[in-house]
């Protein structure tokens, strides 16, 4: 059940060219439990580089969706483990009880967004990171981009 979105190029406010998509997105957790399917056409990908990040992907970064949590429909039971960021906010992070992958995650004072583990698609090969964040605490032996930002923390909130 993947769908590959199909891509069109746009222009953001900048006026870069970037690739967008317009389609369902779906996705899942290893075993099975958790699947979700989500409308691409909102979705923003970044990679973070925050400690958090860091262990709780057992990586170097983790890679990321943003979407409006409107733009999810999502199948099974999550659990959750709160964290306080480096930031100093509340940070929910969501896996599957059955096989603990890592789903999503939300963020209390960013209400109606969510950030989906771009691992869990079925089809990840559309993403492109707009973004790094958090890169003030990048390992040392990750080369960063030159072609998107890559911002020492986070965007500010906005509201």
């Amino acid at each position: 059940m993947s769908a590959s979105p199909t891509t069109e190029a746009v222009a953001d406010k900048a006026g870069t060219a970037s690739t967008k998509t317009a389609s369902l997105l779906t996705g899942g957790c290893l075993c099975g439990q958790v699947r979700y399917t989500a409308q691409a056409g909102r979705a923003t990908a970044m990679v973070c580089h925050c400690r958090d990040c860091q262990k709780q992907s057992g990586s170097a970064f983790s890679v990321l969706f943003a979407l409006p949590e409107v733009d999810l429909a999502l199948e099974g039971q999550l659990r959750t483990y709160a964290t306080t960021a480096d930031s100093g906010r509340t940070v929910h992070r969501r896996f599957c009880p059955g096989c603990g992958s890592p789903v999503l995650t939300e963020l209390p004072e960013r209400a109606g967004l969510v950030v989906v583990k771009a691992g869990t698609l079925d089809d990840p090969a559309w993403l492109r990171p707009r973004m790094h964040l958090w890169c003030g605490s990048a390992q040392p032996w990750v080369t960063l981009p030159t072609d998107v930002p890559c911002l020492d923390t986070q965007p500010p909130s906005s509201g």
